[in-house]
């Protein structure tokens, strides 16, 4: 795996972390549902999404 795959889904994980962590502010602070799911799902799809389609599609591919 390059420097660059790493940083990339590093950057991913981590932004999706801030997500999460802003969905459950968002929670604490009796936000709109809307705003909590959709900073939860934007969390989800950063968290799990992106790097397992890093990993199937780009770090597999053999260079």
């Amino acid at each position: 795996m390059s420097n660059t795959v790493l940083l990339i889904t590093m950057t991913s994980v981590f932004i999706g972390f801030l997500f999460f962590g802003g969905a459950f502010a968002s929670f604490m602070y009796k936000k709109s549902n809307v705003q909590i799911w959709a900073l939860f799902s934007v969390a989800i799809v950063l968290i799990t999404i992106i790097p397992v389609i890093i990993a199937v599609f780009w770090a597999s591919n053999p260079t």
